[in-house]
């Protein structure tokens, strides 16, 4: 199960969280009132903001180990055509327990997906390219990262498609292509 779809940057310096899809990160007590709802929701955005500062600390490490530049990283997303290669990982997660973080990331966007630890990472993987994939054929995500803050509904769309309620689905290319086809229809709407 996922637990969380976060979409943050990647640039020097701090890290900000553009968008988030929390499935269950963080259990609460139903028993809880309304009160303790404001201190829930803090510590659960405080949990998003810790998974994705130790993804961008995760990928600036990489970067300086290559001698990598900012400049070298954009030029990657030169090519509008293709996705560009992307830096890959994934970490266990010391303040989550019993969970991992499997992310992608380019120029100074990143995608990460908070899983249990036993879950297919491998699945996870491609779950994470198709919907960056669709994330940038429909928003230019890796190219103007903001219009995730400005059209959360899109970006909604296309994570209810490939990861309804945090399930990672295996899917052979017939699937795709029709939950595509589902997504291009609601998208027009």
């Amino acid at each position: 199960m996922v637990n969380a779809f976060i979409i943050h940057t990647l640039l020097p310096g701090p890290c900000r969280v553009l968008y988030q899809q929390v499935y269950d990160i963080i259990q609460r007590n139903n028993t809880e009132s309304r009160a303790d709802d404001n201190d829930f929701r803090s510590l659960r955005k405080q949990t998003i903001q810790e998974v994705a500062s130790e993804v961008h600390s995760e990928y600036q490490f990489r970067r300086a180990v290559s001698n990598r530049t900012v400049e070298q990283d954009m030029q990657r997303l030169s090519n509008e055509d293709t996705l560009p290669e992307m830096e890959q990982g994934f970490i266990r997660l010391p303040e989550v327990d019993n969970t991992i973080a499997v992310w992608q990331g380019t120029g100074n966007t990143c995608c990460t997906l908070v899983c249990n630890e036993t879950e297919n990472r491998m699945l996870a993987e491609n779950i994470l390219k198709l919907l960056i994939r669709f994330l940038q054929e429909h928003l230019r995500l890796l190219h103007q990262p903001l219009e995730v803050v400005n059209k959360p509904d899109k970006v909604a769309i296309v994570i209810n498609r490939f990861l309804p309620n945090g399930q990672l689905l295996f899917m052979n290319h017939r699937m795709v292509r029709q939950l595509e086809k589902e997504m291009d229809t609601m998208m027009k709407l």
